[in-house]
């Protein structure tokens, strides 16, 4: 042992205390308690928690028995922790400090237990720490030993250092370790997944994701919203969905965040214009989280403008709150009533006076009685000044004073900063004024099936109002309010860092580089992509069954699989069917199942399809002949009314009555006039299916050629073929993209091969980029 080293190590990191953190710490070196978390202060004051390092005793810690702490091992635990403060370059958590406290302790009691009289830390040894790991390993939950390994060996490795221990630390446990800015339970999984190589997509949590039904729930919201408080988180909620900010750092957004900055010409250095539009990159500035520190997100361009609207919306609707914070700063916080009630020359008010300036009450079916009735009850613990009775009606007075007094006991209002918000930012404390951040509210107006607000208190909104807003408690969410459903029995719900999940997950679905995801997601640890990387691939997953179901994207092997279906197969297969918002819903039906009944029916349905390709060539003399004669125009329809099915397209010609000259070559490629695709279901993958037995059948030949150049005549017919049929699939995928696909069977029970989560479909439209590419 070495008392010199151990020495030194002690006052390296009490004279760091002194010159860098006790300056805004409320607790001193010697104090046996010190607070961190939302209690807590200086380096120790966090936005979420309440910690308490208590120092002198041992209690209540799983496995361990109480005992009391010795004033040197209380020096050491403060000297580790500063230091472990200092290794992370001031940007360790209280709550991460707070794990490593409880090691510490967990290695007091080990000593103590084995030799109470050799308790001073130079007395620790690779077999005290192990006697601790075992005891913490039958008290703590498997899934967490990963990050107790971990903290032991960082522990380890700093006290190795300073070489104050008789021998070196050689603690060694072969748990895979997660990193500590990696600490959530899905990481973990994830984690100790990859370094396995024992993936298993079933087991990761899709939860994490946006549904398709939640997201269209969200943009009803839009319109739905009716009160200011709904619409100020409703539009936090817009931002998180379009950047993948953090909750917290978007809360912390202030009011001058955007940056816009010109593109320029990179030849002339000009202001660039497309289509007449000077074109701009926009930029918001914002506290990154988990030591990403003050950075800027830059936003996608198709984003900007609804960015940009978002900034807009919040800061009309916030406009009045910034006013009445201005006026309280400019009287100095010497009182918290608006200007309204200032005007009031009495030192006394009226019930009346409070609604609509000190209280914002909703109408209530008894209207003004039941609004007063309202602030009564609210008011039952502040003194009435005096009471009038006129006729029925009592008039209650209040002192000015005591409904000051009543604000100050509301939303934090009596702290040394009532209207300002202070944190902890990597270690140094940072004040906003509440007017200049953008995301702030009138106390309770964001809480739902209220009929009363706090119009005086004017606050930032928070993760907790947020999550409960989008239904995470035991309070009314939007959604239920609403009525927005995701099933059948349960309303709707997310969590403020859901779509942060989802951009992750896009970004890993797109195959971005590693460097750049991290950058994008202002994420300091480029090993927490990992967890996003295999969301993705299970959604890649999925989407190659959709794609092969839906899509017809296939691969060599998949070939001989793909059958041509009739209508009423494939909508079974599937449970879809295809509609287009310009047909009706008789035309549309008909369309996907083929049942036209009569000639007139058929001649409303091609006539009603002019709009796309399909019949372009009928449409075109309609249209020359619409201009001279109507009723010969519609006797053309008439007389080409007719889409004898065949297994793909149609035919125009009645060829019941006088058969088919070409005996039907247009089933094998050929080109023919009285042919015409009908947008009916199965369609697509008949087409594809002939398509595929000419492409072997090409290959083949194509070989034989090489030998044998007798078969380049009917290689080369081949070829054309393919050509036709490919220009075919090509207009039938378009007037497919075209019309919106309708479940006809309950979504959640027999669809299970449709997408349910946005990055479901991120997925498809990636894979197409990608196979077209290929």
């Amino acid at each position: 042992m070495n008392l010199e080293k151990y020495n030194a190590f002690i006052n390296e990191q009490k004279e760091y205390f002194n010159q860098n953190l006790q300056a805004n710490f409320e607790c001193s070196w010697s104090d046996p308690l010190w607070y961190g978390g939302t209690i807590g202060s200086g380096w120790l004051l966090s936005r979420s928690g309440k910690i308490y390092f208590n120092f002198e005793i041992i209690k209540r810690l799983n496995g361990v028995n109480s005992c009391n702490i010795n004033e040197v091992f209380q020096y050491f635990i403060k000297a580790v922790l500063i230091l472990s403060y200092r290794k992370s370059n001031a940007k360790a958590s209280p709550q991460k400090l707070c794990a490593e406290f409880y090691v510490l302790k967990r290695w007091y009691s080990s000593l103590h237990d084995m030799d109470i009289s050799k308790t001073h830390p130079y007395y620790l040894s690779t077999l005290v720490l192990n006697n601790s790991f075992e005891i913490l390993v039958e008290n703590s939950s498997k899934t967490n030993l990963p990050d107790h390994a971990g903290s032991y060996l960082r522990l380890q490795e700093m006290l190795n250092h300073y070489c104050f221990t008789e021998q070196p630390l050689e603690f060694s446990q072969k748990y895979l370790y997660t990193s500590s800015h990696n600490r959530t339970p899905n990481a973990k999984r994830t984690k100790a997944l990859i370094e396995q190589l024992e993936l298993d997509e079933d087991d990761i949590d899709t939860d994490k994701l946006i549904s398709i039904r939640t997201f269209i729930n969200i943009v009803s919201l839009i319109s739905l919203c009716e009160t200011n408080g709904e619409k100020i988180v409703l539009n936090l909620l817009l931002l998180l969905i379009v950047t993948g900010l953090r909750s917290t750092e978007a809360i912390l957004l202030k009011t001058d965040a955007l940056i816009k900055q010109s593109i320029l010409d990179p030849v002339t250095k000009e202001h660039l214009t497309l289509d007449g539009f000077k074109q701009y990159t926009l930029g918001i500035q914002y506290h990154g989280a988990k030591g990403a520190g003050f950075r800027i997100h830059w936003v996608e361009p198709l984003s900007a403008n609804l960015v940009e609207t978002i900034f807009q919306s919040v800061l009309s609707l916030t406009q009045e709150y910034r006013g009445h914070l201005k006026y309280i700063r400019s009287k100095k916080n010497s009182d918290f009533l608006p200007k309204s009630i200032d005007e009031i020359s009495e030192d006394y008010l009226e019930i009346d006076d409070l609604i609509g300036t000190i209280f914002g009450v909703k109408d209530t079916y008894r209207g003004r009685a039941g609004q007063r009735e309202v602030v009564i009850k609210t008011l039952k613990n502040v003194p009435v000044f005096k009471e009038i009775k006129s006729g029925q009606r009592v008039e209650r007075y209040y002192l000015k004073h005591d409904i000051n007094n009543f604000i100050k006991g509301l939303a934090n209002y009596d702290s040394e900063y009532p209207i300002d918000h202070v944190f902890n930012y990597e270690g140094k404390m940072e004040k906003i004024a509440y007017e200049d951040l953008l995301f702030i509210h009138e106390f309770r107006s964001a809480t739902l099936r209220r009929a009363f607000i706090n119009k005086t208190n004017i606050i930032p909104l928070n993760v907790v109002l947020v999550n409960s807003f989008l239904g995470n408690s035991l309070s009314t969410s939007v959604f239920e309010k609403y009525n927005l459903l995701e099933n059948e029995a349960e309303h709707s719900k997310l969590t403020s860092h859901i779509p942060r999940h989802n951009i992750n997950t896009f970004l890993a679905l797109s195959g971005l580089a590693e460097h750049l995801q991290a950058m994008l997601m202002g994420r300091v640890d480029i090993k927490q992509n990992q967890y996003y990387q295999h969301l993705a691939l299970k959604q890649r997953k999925v989407t190659a069954s959709l794609l092969e179901k839906h899509e017809l994207i296939l691969y060599e092997n998949d070939r001989k699989e793909l059958k041509p279906d009739y209508p009423i197969d494939s909508i079974k297969n599937d449970g879809l069917m295809y509609f287009s918002d310009k047909l009706d819903l008789e035309n549309n039906l008909k369309m996907n199942l083929q049942t036209f009944d009569s000639k007139n029916e058929v001649a409303s349905y091609v006539k009603e399809s002019f709009f796309d390709e399909y019949f372009q060539d009928i449409a075109e003399s309609f249209n020359e002949l619409v201009k001279e004669d109507r009723s010969l125009a519609n006797s053309l329809v008439q007389r080409h009314a007719c889409l004898h099915p065949l297994p793909f397209g149609g035919c125009m010609r009645e060829v019941a009555v006088h058969d088919c000259p070409k005996r039907l070559a247009c089933q094998s490629g050929d080109q023919c006039g009285n042919f015409a695709l009908t947008g009916r279901k199965g369609e697509l993958e008949a087409l594809q299916h002939t398509l595929n037995e000419l492409l072997d059948k090409f290959a083949h030949i194509e070989q034989i050629v090489v030998h044998d150049l007798s078969y380049s005549e009917m290689l080369e017919e081949l070829r054309q073929k393919i050509l036709h049929l490919s220009d075919l699939k090509t207009k039938a995928l378009d007037r497919q993209n075209s019309l919106t696909p309708i479940p006809i069977f309950p979504y959640e029970n027999a669809i299970a091969k449709l997408p349910t989560t946005l990055s479901e479909l991120f997925a498809i439209e990636q894979q197409k980029i990608e196979t077209k590419e290929a």
